[in-house]
């Protein structure tokens, strides 16, 4: 043999001798071509960590992606069964790493999770049309809101047992939202456990498209011209929506307002700031602190307190949670309005929303806030001014002791001080 060919068979033995080292565990574990093909994908990575590690980095750390990568090309080649669609796959893993965060508001949202909460923001959603409350770890009907509902006979009181069979008994109140909700022209089955039926009752309830009345309002007590708004969510729509409200509930000479915030689990911080500068005179309505532990207060917007000036009831309950807590905790600290009902949800945390690429999305917490008194939300919730709690006999009658309340306690106001409605701008808080 020549000596070039010589020393070209010995550098051929090495780089082989060298290759097979790194490829060894890989090559151990494959089945036959597969474990060849998932050896020859992993080479590359192999090559790097040792060359990062020869240069001295600590060889401790492990890549993430590199540890990802090896996992989903050894479970390629040789998962024993049928695997997920790779999307699935990567989602999961998505959820794993949240998951790990401990944080049960920073979440992945998968293009149809996504859909939906756009959907909200904009104002219809896809469901059966009813509305959910978690008490004493029961998930309660509350609302008839929606045709599908309503076609079911579903009644306020009714407990939910099952969703498609499954227990939800643990879940939390959005996680059985999610589950029930769905595609339009889709079922859902719910086992139902209703006061005074011994069996329980199966109901398969088809999904429509839900309009979801963001402002209800009406003038609830025509002699003491007592106005109610209900505020649903803080979307897009939201400000504009309450605007429109307050002007016609004026131009029916309102002298008092019950704000109803119960259910409203949040939205938009800007739209929270909108709202409660609708009823707060200057001054902060919530302090933001970021992830370095600087603190920085968001005043209230002038141009929206542009409203006569009437007492004011606001109604919160265990589900009114982040912005309704910004807009209650606010108009508490103010001084603005009285608070009835129950404890709030106690969620003081925001979250900034970042798109994926094929429409899923995650929504990470990035701050912390508080009132603008300085009360801690995610620790010590909204306290309402005066306690009311609904009992069963409430629910079953369909009585709401906490309107009923704010609304004597408004009566009672108007009553005493015969404020009636102030022409002009309104005074300070």
């Amino acid at each position: 043999m020549k000596p070039r060919s010589r020393l070209i068979l010995i550098a051929a033995l090495i780089i082989s001798s060298f290759l097979c080292g790194f490829t060894y565990r890989d090559l151990g574990t494959g089945n036959g071509v597969h474990g060849v093909l998932a050896a020859l994908q992993l080479l590359p990575g192999r090559l790097a960590t040792a060359i990062t590690a020869n240069l001295g980095s600590d060889d401790t750390k492990l890549s993430a992606t590199e540890a990802y990568w090896d996992v989903f090309t050894y479970l390629d080649a040789n998962y024993f069964g049928e695997k997920p669609d790779p999307k699935q796959l990567t989602y999961a893993a998505i959820r794993g790493m949240l998951a790990a965060l401990g944080d049960r508001y920073t979440r992945f949202l998968d293009p149809n999770e996504h859909k939906q909460m756009q959907e909200e923001n904009t104002g219809n959603f896809e469901g059966i049309g009813a509305e959910l409350e978690k008490k004493d770890g029961r998930v309660f009907i509350t609302k008839i809101m929606g045709k599908p509902a309503e076609r079911a006979n579903l009644q306020p009181g009714d407990i939910i047992l099952k969703v498609d069979d499954q227990l939800i008994q643990g879940l939390d109140i959005a996680e059985v939202v999610k589950r029930i909700r769905g595609p339009q022209g889709t079922k859902v089955k719910l086992t139902i456990k209703r006061e005074g039926v011994p069996d329980l009752l199966e109901v398969e309830i088809e999904r429509a498209v839900i309009p979801f009345k963001i402002v209800v309002w009406e003038m609830k007590d025509g002699d003491s011209k007592i106005g109610y708004i209900a505020l649903r969510q803080f979307n897009e729509q939201s400000d504009q929506l309450m605007d429109d409200a307050l002007t016609e509930l004026e131009k029916l000479e309102m002298r008092g307002l019950v704000l109803d915030l119960r259910g409203n689990t949040g939205g938009l911080l800007e739209v929270a700031i909108d709202i409660g500068s609708r009823f707060i005179r200057g001054g902060d309505i919530v302090i933001i602190q970021n992830r370095g532990g600087q603190r920085s207060a968001l005043p209230a917007e002038p141009s929206k307190y542009n409203h006569r000036v009437y007492p004011l009831v606001v109604l919160i309950d265990q589900n009114s949670a982040s912005a309704s807590e910004i807009v209650a905790g606010a108009i508490r600290d103010r001084k603005a309005g009285t608070l009835v009902g129950v404890d709030s949800f106690g969620k003081g945390l925001v979250q900034t929303i970042m798109n994926l690429e094929g429409g899923a999305a995650v929504s990470i917490t990035t701050a912390k806030y508080f009132t603008p008194n300085g009360r801690d939300v995610n620790k010590e919730k909204i306290h309402p001014d005066v306690v009311v709690e609904p009992t069963k006999e409430d629910l079953k009658s369909k009585k709401d002791a906490q309107l009923e309340r704010a609304v004597q306690i408004l009566r009672e106001r108007l009553g005493a001080t015969q404020a009636g409605t102030r022409n002009g701008k309104r005074d300070s808080t």
